[in-house]
Formats: C-alpha cells, sequence, structure tokens
C-alpha cells in the first residue's frame, strides 16, 4: 500500500508501506523515522515525515477499510 507523505519542508512524498519494516515518532525532533527495506549502502534506508506515527497507523488503517470494501464489491 502506498501513502502520501510530507517531509521536513511540507512537500509530498509516497511510500511504499510493503517495504517499510518499523517506523516511530520522536517527539523531541517532531518527526517520524521509517526504516525501509531498500538498502542504501548495506543498510536499511531511512525516511522521514512530518505525519506521526498515530496518523501513520490511522492511514494505514483507513486504507485497509478502503481496500476491504472494494474487494467486497466486486
Amino acid at each position: 500500500m502506498w501513502l502520501q507523505l510530507h517531509d521536513g519542508d511540507g512537500f509530498p512524498f509516497f511510500v511504499n508501506m510493503d517495504n517499510v519494516v518499523d517506523f516511530r515518532w520522536y517527539e523531541r525532533e517532531k518527526y517520524t523515522c521509517l526504516l525501509t527495506t531498500a538498502p542504501v549502502a548495506e543498510k536499511l534506508h531511512r525516511l522521514y515525515a512530518r505525519e506521526s506515527a498515530a496518523e501513520i497507523m490511522q492511514m494505514i488503517k483507513g486504507e485497509s477499510r478502503r481496500s476491504a470494501k472494494i474487494a467486497v464489491a466486486s
């Protein structure tokens, strides 16, 4: 599933959440760090988003519900 998130400057970017293995909110810095399975120099790739981990979870749940409704309607 793809989600649209926003970088530190507010610009949108899209993340394939199927490749994200972990994400966590950093309160002090006010960003969420997402770790993906796409390696960069043999390390997990890090992405940083303005959305909180709780907001991202709500987006995932909403997208899952939407997908389930589409599957039932098909």
